[in-house]
């Protein structure tokens, strides 16, 4: 039984497989152009052992030239210059031989030749070359890394730089500022609702406790004073006078207290106003923080979608009765 792939993954399938033809293809192309410069090295190569000085000359005069040139590996490219240097040697160009040294030494300061592929003369003359050469390469080298230590910094600058901002942007994407906009006449109401609004909560409790509990005592002395003073003159009208004097005072009393609560309340209430009216604060900005959904969540998996889309579809026909209707479901 054949099995095919859902059609949901086919264009994937598709394109994995035309990204894998392409890689072969570029591998396939390198390893064939480093094929080929491999050959021309050899052949080069063959003619100086063979002592066809010309001919050697002539095809690494070709392959290392600086426009048309076949060869462009760093490798095969310094090997190369080894051997037409030994060439220009071999055929008594001590000034060429020199010249060709030095450009190998300046693009590869870090090559050895083989001492068993070549003359001692060679050897000597590539040394020699090279201890000329010793402070100016020493200083490409002190050059060179300086500015890897400057590229090095500059990344790691670029790097710092990357995570401070993606830790602002971060913190900008998890935070909802809301702009509470304030009034003065909410300002103006006592039990500390002006010290609420402005942000002062100590001072807000402070106020609604004081005010609510001197509110509340004076209230309660208003039944105590209503049932003496009924007392009281009840028993003076039986000629109690006694009995009918200390009712009274002690209506007195309840009065008193609760004029002088009251009376408290109020001037406290008055000092709450008066001091959420002096830090008054117009806005203020409440910032509400929000979780980021997980970077990872869902990475290295395919869901489809299972939820059906139901879409009707209304298609004329040539019948005289007019179109025709269906519903289609997809996935």
């Amino acid at each position: 039984m054949r099995t095919r792939a859902p059609s949901f993954l086919r264009p994937g399938l598709a394109r994995l497989a035309g990204g894998l033809l392409v890689l072969a293809a570029l591998g396939s192309f390198a390893g064939v152009a480093r094929a080929d410069e491999q050959g021309d090295l050899d052949k080069a190569r063959a003619a100086y052992l063979a002592r066809r000085y010309d001919e050697a000359e002539r095809r690494f005069r070709t392959m290392l030239d600086p426009v048309n040139g076949t060869i462009h590996d760093p490798t095969l490219l310094s090997r190369a210059r080894m051997y037409w240097g030994a060439v220009a040697l071999a055929k008594n160009s001590a000034v060429q031989g020199t010249a060709i040294f030095e450009k190998l030494l300046l693009d590869d300061p870090t090559f050895e030749p083989d001492p068993l592929s070549f003359p001692a003369d060679v050897i000597n003359a590539f040394i020699d070359t090279r201890a000329r050469m010793r402070e100016r390469l020493s200083a490409m080298a002190a050059e060179q890394a300086r500015r890897d230590a400057e590229r090095r910094a500059k990344d790691e600058a670029d790097r710092k730089r990357q995570a401070e901002h993606l830790a602002m942007v971060e913190r900008l994407a998890s935070e909802e500022k809301i702009t509470d906009e304030h009034s003065r006449w909410i300002a103006a109401l006592p039990f500390g609702v002006g010290q609420f609004q402005n942000g002062h909560p100590g001072l807000g409790w402070f106020f609604l406790a004081s005010e609510a509990a001197l509110t509340i005592g004076g209230s309660i002395a208003l039944p105590f004073y209503s049932y003496n003073r009924s007392k009281g003159f009840s028993a003076y009208e039986v000629a109690n006078v006694t009995v009918a004097n200390e009712y009274l005072a002690r209506a007195n009393t309840a009065r008193y207290v609760n004029a002088a609560m009251l009376g408290t309340a109020l001037g406290v209430g008055a000092i709450g106003i008066l001091q959420a009216e002096l830090a008054y604060v117009p806005d203020i900005v409440i910032v509400k923080h929000r979780p980021l959904p997980d970077a990872r969540a869902g990475q290295g998996t395919f869901a489809p979608s299972l939820v059906p889309a139901l879409s009707p579809i209304f298609a004329p026909n040539n019948r005289p009765s007019g179109g025709q209707a269906s519903l289609t479901i997809t996935f």
